[in-house]
């Protein structure tokens, strides 16, 4: 079973760095564009002056992106287990103590996980449901959303325009249930969801430990030597030379 729950572990975590990878790249992108066309703008060249006037939604882009690469960055942190840890007890307590810590710990870090999952939830529902003026159009049923006019709607209102690109987003997760008046908000989905992985992985954590903190010997000694493992790997991609010394003197 656990065994299974760390695959799922794993897909969820590669699916993850490849959401990161694709945020990052895109946001290299609208940065150095929005720059190329800033510095073009200083030779007043009146296309690259209009352009840049139509990329407002750069700066929000840049970040919100940031925001995804901020709580992406923490569930995988916490997936190869190098989120913040005091482990002053942890280093001079016996190995079956050491392992029923981490077990409370964990457990402990999970409940206050999924309290800010609903917290955030919860602010990010509110401003889900929050429709500004300017997305707003007089129907003949009453007000509707700028992405549920239709042409000859969006016609009759002067200065009217469909995000194209959010309205799409809109369905995609009305499909799920999931209201969205703005970009802004829709961003903010990942907010909750990242703290809920989080949760997720510290209980599957805490299940681990208990494993072995209920086990023989074998099975700490077993744990011991995975996480001298990892902790080598980790050191291998800052400082391989004292990663590989550390490994001969052991």
């Amino acid at each position: 079973m656990i065994d299974f729950l760390r695959k799922i572990d794993r897909g969820w975590a590669r699916g993850e760095s490849w959401l990161t990878f694709a945020v990052l790249i895109m946001m290299v992108l609208v940065a150095g564009f929005q720059a190329s066309v800033r510095n073009l703008t200083r030779f007043d060249i009146a296309w690259a002056n209009e352009l840049l006037n139509n990329m407002e939604w750069a700066d929000s882009f840049m970040r919100k992106g940031t925001l995804w690469l901020a709580f992406l960055g923490a569930s995988l942190a916490t997936h190869y287990h190098k989120h913040i840890c005091i482990d002053v007890l942890l280093r001079i307590a016996p190995l079956r103590s050491k392992y029923w810590m981490l077990t409370i710990s964990g457990v402990l870090a999970a409940f206050i996980t999924l309290g800010l999952t609903y917290s955030f939830a919860k602010a990010v529902e509110l401003n889900l449901t929050e429709r500004p003026l300017e997305y707003e159009l007089l129907g003949p049923d009453g007000p509707i959303h700028v992405c549920d006019a239709t042409a000859e709607q969006l016609a009759g209102v002067q200065d009217a325009e469909r995000p194209a690109g959010f309205c799409m987003v809109r369905s995609a997760l009305a499909l799920l249930h999931v209201p969205a008046e703005t970009e802004g908000a829709a961003f903010q989905i990942i907010v909750p969801l990242m703290f809920f992985a989080i949760a997720l992985r510290l209980f599957g954590h805490s299940v681990g430990y208990l494993a072995v903190a209920l086990g023989g010997d074998e099975g700490i000694e077993r744990a011991e030597a995975d996480e001298r493992r990892r902790i080598l790997a980790q050191r291998d991609a800052v400082d391989p030379a004292g990663a590989a010394a550390e490994r001969s003197e052991s």
